[in-house]
C-alpha cells in the first residue's frame, strides 16, 4: 500500500462501509487519518489493521465501549490478559443470558403456534377469536410452555 488507500478503497479491503469508517473515527475508535493534500483520507496498513480489529471486535459482540477497552489493553502484551479474561467472562455470560432468552421466547412462540393450530382444527369454520391475540391482550398464559 504506497501512499494509503483513500476511503472508500479502505471500506472494501476491511468490509466495512464508508459511514462505518467515519463513524469509528468521530467515536474516538479510530484516529483521523492522514489526508491529501486534496483533503481525501488516506488510511496506512495499520490504520486498515486498527479497522479490521475494531470489526471483528464487533462481530463477537463487543461494544463500542468494550472496543475502546480491548484496544487500550492491547499494546500492553500479555500483561493485559487478566483484564481481557475478565471482560470475555462478562461478555459470555451476557451471551448464554440471551440465549436463555431466546429460549424461552421460542418456547412461548412454540406454545402459540400450538395454541393455533388447536383453534383452527376444532374451530370446524366457526370464526371465534385468535387465542393467541387474546394472549397477547390480556397477558394470560405468559411464561407456561
Amino acid at each position: 500500500m504506497d501512499g494509503g488507500l483513500q476511503i472508500g478503497s479502505a471500506a472494501k479491503a476491511t468490509g466495512l462501509s464508508v459511514d462505518a469508517i467515519r463513524f469509528y473515527q468521530k467515536s474516538g475508535l479510530l484516529r483521523a487519518p492522514a489526508r491529501t493534500t486534496g483533503g481525501y483520507r488516506v488510511f496506512s496498513e495499520a490504520e486498515i489493521a486498527q479497522l479490521q480489529f475494531i470489526a471483528r471486535a464487533q462481530d463477537l459482540g463487543f461494544s463500542l465501549a468494550e472496543i475502546r477497552e480491548l484496544q487500550s489493553l492491547r499494546n500492553e502484551n500479555g500483561r493485559a490478559c487478566p483484564e481481557i479474561r475478565g471482560l470475555i467472562r462478562r461478555k459470555l455470560q451476557n451471551v448464554r443470558e440471551k440465549i436463555a432468552s431466546l429460549r424461552q421466547l421460542e418456547s412461548e412462540l412454540a406454545r402459540g403456534l400450538r395454541s393455533c393450530d388447536r383453534a383452527l382444527k376444532h374451530s370446524s369454520g366457526i370464526r371465534r377469536g385468535c387465542p393467541v391475540i387474546e394472549e397477547i391482550a390480556t397477558g394470560k398464559g405468559k411464561g407456561r410452555s
